[in-house]
């Protein structure tokens, strides 16, 4: 799998795939949709994989380093330093290319590029709670829910956190939550970390 490095000259045909996903998509929500300004942000900070078939670009994902001074940095939420930290931004896949573990593959050679950087200890993501796909390839990655709360205007988000130079302990008793039960997450979850997603339930430790 060649992945190549997108840059400014290609976000007419990254603004084309957004486009192409999201028509597809039955819960539209499910895909927070980036402005062609935030996508030329994160080609500019370069930590971008795209993947090409036959000429087109059918696949991309982007991580993105927040300013050090946002609002709601997701660093706050688990306790770590804002400048040594970066997100997990979007991931795309042309529908007719799905099931090739191609966002899952992009996933990991960011993460290696952001590890061999040197210049991050942690990696941050959101997603929505409705969004199974999303987190299955979250957990696969080894992040990890730190806790679920209202953000960016209130919409319902989990905190997932993948430290590059520790690991996060899981010990204990599992509880398994379902994914929907949102009034357990957002206050008892609190004490717990997500680890792993099994059909319809969320395996949850204290921490």
């Amino acid at each position: 799998m060649n992945f190549v490095k997108l840059n400014l000259n290609n976000i007419g045909e990254i603004m084309a795939l957004q486009d192409s996903v999201y028509e597809f998509l039955e819960q539209k929500e499910v895909l927070e949709k980036l402005t062609q300004e935030e996508f030329e942000k994160c080609l500019e900070q370069g930590y971008v994989a795209g993947v090409y078939a036959d000429d087109e670009l059918i696949a991309l994902r982007m991580m993105y380093i927040p300013s050090l001074d946002e609002e709601e940095h997701l660093a706050d939420d688990v306790g770590v330093p804002r400048e040594r930290s970066i997100y997990s931004e979007i991931s795309l896949v042309k529908p007719e290319h799905r099931g090739q573990k191609l966002q899952m593959r992009m996933g990991e050679y960011l993460i290696e590029q952001v590890r061999q950087s040197g210049d991050f200890d942690y990696i941050f993501s959101t997603v929505m709670p409705v969004n199974l796909a999303s987190l299955k390839d979250k957990f696969k990655l080894g992040f990890k829910i730190m806790r679920t709360r209202l953000k960016y205007g209130g919409k319902r988000r989990h905190i997932l956190y993948l430290p590059l130079n520790e690991e996060v302990e899981i010990k204990g008793e599992v509880l398994n939550v379902k994914y929907d039960n949102y009034d357990w997450m957002m206050n008892a979850g609190q004490s717990y970390i997500g680890d792993s997603l099994q059909d319809d339930f969320i395996a949850y430790y204290k921490k």
